[in-house]
């Protein structure tokens, strides 16, 4: 998670995350945006359906770790 590869992924999710209009990280920065993409991130593992998009439960908990260490 804390690897260069894994880590440009996580800026750009992030990055992606403050483009979307009408959600809380859209144009944010600090503690707000960070605050969004720790609860996102725990919500990619506790919910099946989205740990689905990353290959299951243990990819999402990959994820999640890059996008902890990002933030």
């Amino acid at each position: 998670p804390a690897g260069p590869e894994a880590q440009e992924l996580a800026r750009r999710h992030v990055e992606w995350l403050t483009s979307v209009p009408g959600t809380p990280a859209h144009g944010a920065r600090g503690k707000g945006c960070r605050e969004y993409v720790l609860a996102l991130a725990d919500m990619y593992v506790e919910d099946e359906r989205f740990a689905a998009n990353y290959g299951g439960r243990e990819g999402a908990e990959f994820v999640r770790a890059a996008l902890r260490h990002h933030v």
